[in-house]
């Protein structure tokens, strides 16, 4: 796992990463983008995604100018990979909010499940991040200056998943900034689905939403259109299909049929509904490292090397988070400082 802390205005952060990915502290195949020829229809779809992100992270691109200079590369392709890149794979990812009102410490609990290509997983980096003007966070990902998941100082967590969204992407903001954005600037789950609502979509995504305070809500995104789902079970669940009616005609029509969500997605409403007692950190291991058709939610992908890459598990507020730096099922879940 790479490990990364990052501090001050974004453009002082952005310089830090560059310097960074010249020693070879971070991925070096963050910077292998930066000499590729990239097609002139790319180039002008980021200019639309750049306007886009421009309006609604005003500070960001400072970063990815600062990663420019820093790695003495052309701004212009450095832009690319952060702003308009995606790769549509299987369904993958899962997450878990449980309220404090059922766990043995009386605060929330997060579980975050990732699964990609096997290839991806040598990738997987910690941030550790302190904007000048913003909140300091731990966010997790594999890509530049992006946040797949994480968790900010005034308690918010957030986990964005892939959906079954059956339309192409468009000008707009890709998950990995939004998450990103979300977890620099908004204290609450309210807010931060406030902005998702607002913001315009790159893709389709599901985003899992807890605060300190409970809160536990998941917002399902796609260009077109946006919905909040609420839940009243204490348990959040974001897997990769939508839950909203409204949002199932975006959905490809075959989607839930091919891949394990829906399974993960009963599994673990089984857990939780099964637990004999508080939830502990020991008990949401169990879910995290069992495999999909063992009741859990660590899966492999069908005829594809790939599956579940790494995972985290977080009680909120407590000084210490657990990870696995590999497939829960495979690797042990050890402790890294939260903030």
């Amino acid at each position: 796992m790479y490990q990364a802390r990052l501090k001050g205005s974004y453009y002082e952060m952005g310089l830090q990463q560059g310097k960074m990915m010249k020693r070879r502290i971070l991925p070096s195949i963050w910077s292998a983008s930066f000499h590729e020829t990239v097609d002139p229809a790319r180039i002008e779809f980021a200019d639309e995604c750049e306007e886009i992100v421009r309006q609604y992270m005003p500070d960001f691109l400072d970063e990815l100018q600062g990663i420019s200079d820093a790695f003495g590369a052309d701004y212009s392709k450095v832009r690319i990979w952060p702003l308009c890149s995606y790769a549509k794979l299987q369904q993958s990812c899962s997450a878990v909010a449980v309220s404090g009102e059922y766990t043995a410490h009386g605060k929330p609990l997060f579980i975050r499940t990732y699964d990609f290509l096997d290839s991806d997983r040598k990738d997987f980096t910690a941030f550790w991040t302190t904007p000048e003007n913003g909140y300091a966070s731990l966010g997790f990902s594999d890509a530049m200056s992006s946040r797949y998941c994480g968790f900010n100082e005034k308690g918010l967590a957030i986990a964005s998943s892939i959906s079954g969204y059956a339309g192409p992407t468009q000008p707009g903001i890709v998950f990995s900034l939004v998450t990103r954005w979300i977890l620099d600037q908004y204290p609450t789950a309210k807010k931060a689905a406030e902005f998702l609502t607002d913001a315009p979509h790159f893709h389709g995504w599901n985003f899992l939403l807890c605060d300190i305070e409970n809160n536990i809500v998941r917002v399902e995104a796609c260009p077109e259109k946006v919905e909040v789902v609420n839940f009243d079970e204490g348990i959040g669940v974001s897997t990769n299909h939508y839950l909203s009616k409204k949002m199932r005609e975006f959905e490809e029509e075959n989607w839930r049929s091919e891949g394990s969500t829906e399974r993960r997605y009963t599994n673990i409403l089984n857990w939780f509904r099964s637990r004999n007692g508080p939830i502990t950190p020991d008990y949401a291991c169990k879910l995290a490292k069992q495999h999909v058709n063992g009741g859990g939610i660590c899966d492999r992908f069908v005829g594809v090397d790939g599956g579940t890459l790494w995972s985290w598990i977080y009680v909120m507020g407590e000084p210490d988070v657990l990870v696995s730096d590999g497939p829960p099922c495979e690797y042990s879940y050890r402790k890294i400082p939260a903030l």
